[in-house]
């Protein structure tokens, strides 16, 4: 991963941090060990990165980044469907079209937000939320 990737990466994790009020809802960090609690919805995030273009033909010109912040909120099966709904809903309001969040320097802006539909998995019910990103570095 390149250094400004990480820092995009970086920029979205700090703003998902936010939506935190007194820890809660928990969030499953990517590669991080989480063991969630019975009947406790939380949310998992995954990064990912598409590949690069450069913005010029200039060895040393900008490249344009994009790629899709993934936050799933998870909640017990057969149960808080409609408080997991709320939350999908609040994390997509937390990261509006438009909006720009910068780490290092490298601002990155988010160009849509999808609340995708739910998922069964194992005995979770999840609800990804795809929020597309782009950034120039």
């Amino acid at each position: 991963m390149s250094a400004a990737e990480k820092d995009i990466n970086t920029a979205l994790s700090s703003r998902l941090a936010l939506i935190q009020v007194a820890g809660s809802p928990p969030i499953a960090w990517e590669n991080t060990i989480y063991s969630p609690t019975a009947g406790t919805i939380y949310l998992r995030e995954n990064f990912l990165p598409n590949m690069k273009d450069p913005v010029g033909i200039a060895h040393a010109s900008t490249d344009d980044y994009e790629g899709i912040y993934q936050v799933t909120v998870i909640a017990d099966r057969g149960t808080r469907r409609f408080d997991a709904q709320e939350q999908a809903r609040l994390v997509a309001l937390h990261f509006p079209r438009g909006g720009e969040y910068t780490y290092n320097g490298v601002m990155t802006k988010i160009t849509k937000t999808v609340i995708n539909s739910p998922l069964i998995i194992d005995n979770q019910f999840a609800i990804p939320i795809s929020i597309y990103w782009r950034a120039f570095a």
